[in-house]
């Protein structure tokens, strides 16, 4: 490897690096965030993936980095060394049946780098976020013994996550790979209960602060076999393994006096304040199960189904009353001319997809879904097999019954791909 590689190396890096303390923050603020551990990321972090609905078991390609299925790894080009670095833009609209609101945000996504250490050894290194947290709520609620009050329920942060993932080929149809990930992180959680109607009653506000520092592993194994000699055919599975989560959580509990509606308050006492307590968080398991179905530099079509068993999710013991995810997704891809020479437009890879899924979150009896469809593209840059690809995704979450709050959302997402061949010794005459 010479020094141009290290160089190449070291600047990947630090910009992963870097990029992971962009994360926290790293959606638009949903008041749903406030269950679990916050709202999800999508395990599908690439964004050709996004554009097909976020398909991950079973795909794979010599220079796609699929971090969905740790085993899709072994299946990339042996003499290159992939990049993929990409942000996203949303928007979202908040919606209950008399009372709406806006909101948006950007933020960077992932980097990730693959490379090959043999033909049959592949190994991963990327950041990229697991969860989020944000929302700021005020519930008003009467007691004929206290009299009116308000809770102000305000939540931010949530958890990131460094992963290196390696793979191995076994034959020659099958692979398999793995992911160890360290996931970091800090979210913030406040509750304030306020009298508005009163200057004689004391309000209270409990702030708990809980700081992530931990691993947790996942797996896939993928089987792929041609069809004749254009076509092919892939299965994969991939499996989150129950894992506890360990981290240190600071509890501040005080009396104020304040209302909800005015910017001024006034410490009264400290009740209780602990530093630093061990905590524990109970993450369930999950699998997954896809396949694919190409036609070699034409065109491919996929399918996966995932699930994820939530209901064992528990922070120190307490169950947070949350219910079993499921996820089905539908994904296809075309190419017009893999190869042509004199129309641009006919080496675009174009792509659409959708999804349909159970969240976890369970509200006044309802179990919220999430549906979308996506469309994406990947545009070729000159004389190379980098990429620009595009995502556009469109999609609801929630309901507007019994007084909850529907969003209806729409995302962009945009990456580059970079393929160098950076381990082929070149030959001079």
């Amino acid at each position: 490897m010479n020094n141009s590689i290290v160089k190449r190396l070291l600047v990947s890096t630090l910009l992963a690096l870097f990029s992971a303390g962009a994360y926290a923050q790293a959606d638009v603020e949903s008041p749903y965030s406030m269950f679990g551990i916050g709202q999800l990321a999508n395990k599908s972090m690439n964004v050709r993936l996004k554009g097909m609905g976020g398909l991950k078991n079973a795909m794979y390609g010599p220079g796609l980095i699929n971090s969905g299925n740790p085993a899709s790894y072994a299946k990339i080009d042996s003499l290159a060394f992939l990049f993929d670095a990409g942000f996203y833009f949303k928007t979202s609209n908040f919606s209950t049946s008399n009372l709406t609101e806006q909101a948006a945000n950007a933020s960077f996504d992932h980097v990730f780098m693959a490379f090959g250490l043999t033909d049959w050894w592949k190994l991963s290194l990327g950041v990229q976020p697991y969860s989020t947290m944000g929302y700021t709520m005020l519930i008003d609620s009467h007691d004929p013994l206290v009299g009116n009050y308000t809770t102000a329920f305000v939540g931010s942060g949530g958890m990131n996550q460094a992963a290196i993932g390696t793979a191995f080929k076994i034959g020659r149809h099958f692979s398999v790979g793995a992911h160890a990930k360290y996931v970091f992180g800090d979210s913030k959680m406040q509750t304030t209960l306020y009298f508005p109607d009163s200057t004689y009653k004391i309000g209270s506000r409990r702030s708990d602060d809980l700081m992530v520092s931990s691993f947790k592993f996942d797996y896939g194994l993928l089987y792929d076999t041609e069809i004749g000699s254009d076509y092919s055919l892939s299965v994969g599975v991939t499996y989150d393994q129950q894992i506890g989560l360990r981290g240190k959580n600071t509890t501040f509990v005080r009396t104020i006096a304040a209302d909800s509606y005015s910017d001024i308050e006034y410490l009264i006492d400290t009740v209780l304040y602990e530093v630093d307590g061990q905590s524990k968080l109970t993450m369930p398991q999950g699998v997954g199960a896809g396949f694919a179905l190409q036609k070699n530099n034409k065109w491919c079509l996929g399918a996966d189904f995932d699930w994820m068993q939530w209901s064992r999710f528990a922070r120190d013991g307490a169950n947070d009353s949350l219910d079993n995810s499921w996820r089905v997704t539908v994904g296809f891809e075309y190419i017009p001319t893999y190869s042509s020479i004199s129309n641009y437009f006919r080496r675009i890879t174009y792509r659409i997809g959708g999804f349909y899924e159970q969240s976890y979150v369970k509200v006044r009896g309802h179990g919220l879904d999430k549906m979308g469809v996506a469309v994406g593209a990947s545009l070729p840059l000159p004389r190379s097999q980098s990429k620009v690809n595009f995502a556009l995704e469109v999609g609801r979450f929630g309901t507007k019954a019994d007084g909850l709050i529907q969003e209806n959302y729409l995302k962009l997402d945009v990456s580059v791909s970079v393929f160098e061949r950076w381990f082929m010794k070149r030959k001079y005459k």
